[in-house]
């Protein structure tokens, strides 16, 4: 379908949509889920089927070769916890949880320019044709999940190992894992957060795109939090397709896609 061309009298600005609390919260969940049941599992199966009552460092004993006893009882709770989380359950999760956001940014930004230009949202909404962009985006976000999926499972032998090379007794194991588990928990958190928020953004943006819209202004959040290379593109026109470049970062950023940021754009429609 070809792009519309949308003009307003005298031009006007339309604000793209916000994130929605919802749908953070409700991907934090899960994702948060996943990461104490991998956390647990891994803490219980595999720690905890070292033999420890004998043994005071984890080295070549009475028991035999602790790493390797260590990677076998990872790979066999890795077998199983793969089976829970596997990649079709992840897919169908962000699947659910961007279908909402999708709608949402869809009604939010139609809305609006049916009360700007006149064309009701719901003939915007019948002629999008954007399914496989957004499908694209979906899969990307999955991705990310299943990434901090596996990345989770590595990360918990690979260190775990490492602590037993350098001659940790069980007691500096456990320390260390219970550091890399609330880092991962962190992480899960952030990974919601920041997924949710490019999807919402780059939907916005391809959709104000597929309107004809080639321009926006760059908005920040206005507090002590907004990051100072951000302060300095705040205000300032930039063409949708590049994003706006600063010197204080050296990147050309499109609002809402960078780690954590809360900016938003301005959709310039220009004058009838």
């Amino acid at each position: 379908m070809a792009k519309r061309e949308l003009t307003a009298d005298g031009g006007a600005l339309i604000k793209s949509p916000s994130p929605p609390k919802a749908q953070e919260r409700e991907l934090d969940r899960a994702v948060s889920y996943m990461i104490s049941e991998i956390t647990e599992r891994y803490k219980n199966n595999v720690i905890g089927g070292l033999h420890k009552s004998t043994v005071e460092k984890f080295a070549d004993a009475q028991q035999g070769n602790y790493a390797k006893i260590l990677v076998k009882l990872a790979k066999q709770t890795n077998r199983r916890l793969l089976r829970q989380f596997d990649d079709g359950r992840i897919e169908q999760l962000v699947n659910d949880v961007l279908s909402k956001v999708d709608k949402r940014n869809q009604q939010e930004l139609y809305q609006l320019v049916e009360r700007r230009v006149g064309i009701p949202s719901t003939e915007l909404i019948a002629t999008e044709g954007l399914k496989s962009n957004i499908n694209a985006l979906r899969l990307e976000t999955a991705q990310w999940v299943k990434k901090l999926r596996d990345d989770t499972l590595s990360e918990y032998t690979a260190n775990t190992l490492r602590e037993m090379a350098i001659g940790g007794s069980l007691e500096d194991v456990m320390k260390n894992f219970a550091g890399m588990a609330e880092k991962r928990k962190n992480h899960a958190k952030f990974t919601a957060r920041n997924q949710i928020s490019n999807f919402n953004a780059i939907t916005g943006k391809i959709r104000a795109q597929n309107l004809g819209i080639t321009k926006a202004i760059w908005r920040t959040a206005k507090d002590e939090r907004v990051r100072h290379s951000h302060i300095a593109r705040d205000g300032k026109e930039f063409d949708l397709s590049k994003g706006l470049y600063s010197s204080l970062d050296g990147k050309w950023l499109m609002t809402g896609i960078d780690f954590q940021c809360r900016c938003y754009s301005e959709f310039v429609i220009p004058e009838d």
